[in-house]
């Protein structure tokens, strides 16, 4: 999260736009910047099992990231080839996301228009991300593949998304607060019935570098472009560690809700 908050005050300044992809390890959850994490998830069983905790940027909901891949697209609202307001880059760049999971052999979609689930615990509190379907969000045979989030900062448009390869993220529903086997019995059953994978879509184990590269091609074929690979600068790297100190690794900013 601090990398990419970097890479967005480093592009504000002149560094060329970036798309990015990684994975978490340890496995973590992350939320949405508005939510209540205690409200959530419970915090001593997700860290007992070894799970990161981190409050995102950008919006949304719950996510537990685990055997997926992560995207993020850094650039000023207004750039021509992913930018433009809010629909307009949702849509761009789930198009670019839709033509590489296509290269696959999965016949994947993307939402018309946003389809809402009701909380199985109430309206007063929020589901897991992947128990709702955006707009523009990455489906297959009606079921969530991909979910993401956008923010813009400043002059500047984030977006994160996950791409789920495996079903390792439905674990999540063991993570409620309280002990609730009724609650989390059908927090897993929503998630059985909205979310899906590249590994179940495709009937095989896909693996990260393989996502990576697919997603890659697709984005270069939709608006094509050529992406460079390239590093972070000393300069990005040094914010990076300032982020993680003074924001991302501390106790206000991942439980001030």
């Amino acid at each position: 999260m601090a990398v990419d908050e970097a890479l967005v005050r480093a592009i504000a300044t002149g560094a060329q736009p970036a798309f990015r992809v990684y994975g978490w390890q340890p496995p973590a959850v992350s939320f949405g910047y508005a939510q209540r994490i205690s409200r959530e998830v419970d915090t001593q069983k997700v860290r007992g099992r070894g799970i990161d905790i981190v409050r995102r940027p950008t919006g949304g909901r719950a996510v537990l990231h685990w055997n997926e891949l992560t995207y993020s697209v850094v650039c000023p609202a207004d750039n021509p080839v992913m930018g433009g307001n809010i629909n307009e880059a949702y849509r761009k760049i789930s198009e670019g996301l839709l033509a590489g999971i296509r290269a696959l052999g999965v016949d994947a979609t993307f939402e018309s228009r946003r389809q809402t689930q009701p909380s199985p615990r109430g309206k007063e509190l929020t589901s897991p991300c992947f128990t709702s379907t955006a707009q523009y969000e990455v489906t297959y045979k009606g079921r969530k593949l991909i979910g993401s989030a956008q923010q813009r900062i400043g002059t500047m448009l984030l977006q994160h998304g996950s791409l789920l390869l495996g079903a390792e993220h439905k674990q999540i529903a063991d993570l409620l607060p309280g002990d609730k086997p009724g609650l989390q019995k059908r927090f897993a059953r929503e998630l059985d019935r909205h979310t899906t994978s590249l590994s179940e879509a495709l009937a095989y184990p896909v693996d990260f570098d393989t996502a990576a590269t697919a997603i890659r091609q697709g984005i270069q074929k939709t608006f094509n472009i050529q992406l460079v690979e390239a590093t972070l600068s000393e300069t990005e790297i040094a914010e990076t560690q300032r982020l993680i100190a003074e924001k991302y690794a501390t106790h206000e900013w991942n439980d001030k809700y």
